[in-house]
């Protein structure tokens, strides 16, 4: 059926159920059609409304952003704690495992020993997930969750030397 507009055109027109349906399926006015042959229904798999992260940021105390970090890295502030002497090149493990309290926390990434005690509350990820890689070589959990970060520039100020080589 077609009902002109009175400009010469014309537009079909679909016929208006008698009664509204209570519910009317998403479907009723799709034109994709599906051409499978097959009659049963199909449904979709339900999607998870919201998927919690594999990781989560931690809220940070008021002054411990990561920009709070930069300044006080560019502030000549000492924070390797070698107090202005030569950086260490004969660091060995053991002497890194008995730096693993929160006042004094040592970690190796890469081959460098660093002191993360000052860097601990900035963090995004919370102190204590750095925590338990103090006093050990972090390399691996570094490289697991933060491969795109340059560690050597974000902790160049608490460098404390080089591992030992065994």
């Amino acid at each position: 059926m077609t009902e002109p507009s009175g400009d010469g055109f014309s537009f079909p027109v679909l016929n208006q159920p008698s009664e509204a349906p209570e519910k009317i399926p998403l479907t009723a006015f799709s034109t994709v059609t599906d051409r499978s042959g097959s009659s049963a229904e199909k449904t979709t798999p339900p999607v998870p409304l919201f998927e919690k992260p594999a990781r989560s940021k931690v809220p940070l105390e008021k002054g411990y952003t990561q920009v709070d970090w930069l300044r006080l890295s560019k502030s000549g502030t000492d924070l390797n704690g070698l107090n202005g002497k030569n950086l260490r090149r004969d660091i060995t493990l053991e002497e890194v495992q008995k730096h693993h309290t929160a006042d004094d926390a040592w970690m190796v990434l890469r081959g460098k020993v660093y002191n993360i005690g000052p860097y601990m509350r900035f963090h995004p990820g919370g102190a204590a997930i750095l925590l338990k890689a103090a006093g050990k070589d972090g390399t691996s959990l570094f490289m697991k969750y933060h491969p795109w970060v340059n560690a050597d520039a974000l902790l160049e100020k608490c460098l404390i030397g080089m591992l030992a080589q065994e």
